[in-house]
């Protein structure tokens, strides 16, 4: 074997190890328990998949008022959960191969254009978007999936010539849109990709049209029957717009700063790969340190370093999206790269509530692709070794920082559920968070604090709260309690964070918490009150 031979089956292995650890160490967190709620609802009355309250926002509503996801991930998580009982190790078992499907697609992709794929893919696979979201069970994992092998039949069936890859094409695209309304990016990709390649316009609107079948079939039975669909969709964006992190300079600061984060390889490789000019990169250093004046921070005080990080990570975003739009146009790849970058950013710009590193991850590969197929032009293959190995070095070893702070961060919501439970046994207890808390403390007993039915007014003497801070939609007094609380602080010597409360601007999750996919900070993991009321 070969020492590149070597080089490469020891960078595949130590990818692979990461995985398996990782796969086997998360609980439930995040978004996932409002994913996890229909599908136990489905395992038991398939025909009507929203027919159950659900609290998520701290009133109990119908699932349909709060449900804005297709129901293809909501039906396999269904499955899953009756195979498994719900252990969440057996769970994410099961959509290990969700994960290989990614890879084998972006490996199949990336050797349509690139002359040696492995590196690449390797560096996308082991990014913080890729290696932490696609372990998650979450409705963006299928769709990620899904809508790679679409593109890559897409590309097949311009250079095959096969009706099978076009029909395949547009079936993948169809069920990816019915995994995540965001994949709706691939229906103009392939259209404008397709026009690019001479396809006839019957040809293109044929495509479109089977890549929206599902969805726009779904949608048509919604209004027949539950009524929501695109009205949950809508409050949620609507609702979201009047918060502070919709303004616009700290959408624009997170796009730019999570594209460079959630890929790292995508803020660093455009200065070799295009070859910016100099008036391009003033052009984007001037428009970054705008954007970034204190003048337009929504935070009280934003650290300098999570400044300077924001700084350069989107300084290599931008020369990156200045290189592919402005220098590239005569890539190979570029009738594909374009419009799949730019379609993703009007969807993640417009359509969604926040900045989300799940979505970011739907145009790192096109990005990354579009830098290792202008490397490969220019430099040999000693020399782009030279590149992606520390480049896969460093990426894994962030990553694999992230994932374990990612880690400790759910063991703590298991862990306070277990100890509360465990400490105060027949005593009602009460949850007035949301995230992977919420369904610790529901498994526990626990029942959600309700502004429907009283909020805190419902608790009594005897009873015991949790009250989460680093979480979303928490319940708080709106008047003084009487009652001895005790407070849990959750820390982690790694300085590595994903989500921010404490002063960082880490929001991976959302930029709702900060405009950095990650923060370098020492800030508490979370801290919980555990509230004992004393008055009646």
């Amino acid at each position: 074997m070969s020492a590149r031979a070597r080089r490469e089956l020891g960078a595949v292995l130590a990818f692979a190890a990461f995985c398996a650890l990782a796969l086997l160490a998360k609980p439930y967190h995040m978004d996932e328990p409002l994913f996890l709620a229909p599908a136990r609802h489905i395992a038991v009355d398939p025909l009507h998949p929203f027919a159950f309250e659900f609290n998520w926002y701290g009133r109990s509503v119908p699932m349909p008022q709060i449900n804005n996801t297709p129901p293809l991930m909501l039906y396999a998580l269904a499955g899953a959960w009756k195979l498994t009982g719900g252990r969440e190790w057996a769970m994410r078992l099961l959509f290990v191969p969700v994960g290989l499907l990614a890879a084998g697609a972006l490996y199949l992709l990336a050797s349509l254009f690139l002359s040696a794929p492995l590196w690449p893919v390797l560096i996308l696979l082991a990014c913080p978007a890729y290696a932490i979201n696609m372990n998650l069970l979450y409705p963006e994992t299928l769709a990620f999936a899904l809508g790679l092998f679409g593109l890559y039949a897409l590309v097949r069936s311009n250079h095959a010539g096969h009706d099978r890859w076009f029909w395949a094409s547009a079936g993948l695209s169809a069920a990816a849109v019915f995994a995540k309304y965001g994949a709706v990016f691939l229906v103009p990709t392939a259209s404008y990709y397709l026009w690019k390649r001479g396809a006839p316009r019957r040809k293109i609107a044929l495509h479109a049209a089977v890549s929206l079948a599902g969805i726009s079939a779904y949608i048509l039975y919604d209004r027949l029957t539950y009524r929501s669909a695109l009205g949950s969709a809508w409050t949620v964006l609507s609702q979201s717009a009047a918060m502070p992190y919709a303004s616009w300079p700290h959408r624009v600061r997170s796009i730019l700063a999570f594209t460079g984060g959630c890929g790292l390889a995508t803020a660093v490789w455009p200065f070799w790969a295009w070859r910016p000019r100099k008036e391009i990169l003033i052009a984007s250093a001037g428009f970054v340190v705008i954007l970034f004046l204190p003048s337009l921070d929504i935070a009280p005080l934003v650290r300098p370093i999570d400044r300077a990080t924001g700084l350069l990570l989107s300084f290599g975003a931008l020369t990156g999206f200045w290189g592919l739009f402005v220098d590239a146009r005569r890539q190979k790849g570029w009738p594909l790269w374009a419009p799949w970058i730019l379609c993703v950013l009007v969807v993640q710009a417009f359509l969604y509530w926040s900045v989300l590193a799940r979505l970011i991850l739907f145009l790192l590969p096109a990005l990354i692709l579009a830098m290792a197929e202008a490397l490969e032009q220019r430099w040999s293959s000693s020399k782009l070794e030279r590149l992606y190995v520390p480049t896969f070095a460093f990426v894994l070893a962030l990553t694999a920082g992230l994932a374990w702070v990612d880690g400790r961060y759910a063991e703590a919501q298991r862990g306070v559920a277990a100890e509360v439970s465990g400490r105060h046994p027949g005593r009602r207890l009460w949850c007035a968070g949301h995230w992977g808390l919420q369904y610790y403390m529901e498994d526990a007993g626990a029942r959600e604090l309700d502004w429907t039915r009283g909020g805190w007014d419902e608790v009594r003497r005897g009873d015991v709260v949790v009250v989460p801070r680093v979480n979303s939609n928490v319940l708080r007094p709106e008047r003084k309690l009487l009652a001895n609380v005790e407070r849990v602080t959750v820390e982690e010597p790694l300085p590595l964070r994903l989500i921010s409360a404490f002063g960082g601007e880490a929001g991976f999750y959302s930029s709702a918490t900060g405009f950095l996919p990650f923060s370098l900070s020492r800030e508490p993991l979370e801290e919980f009150e555990i509230v004992e009321p004393l008055g009646p």
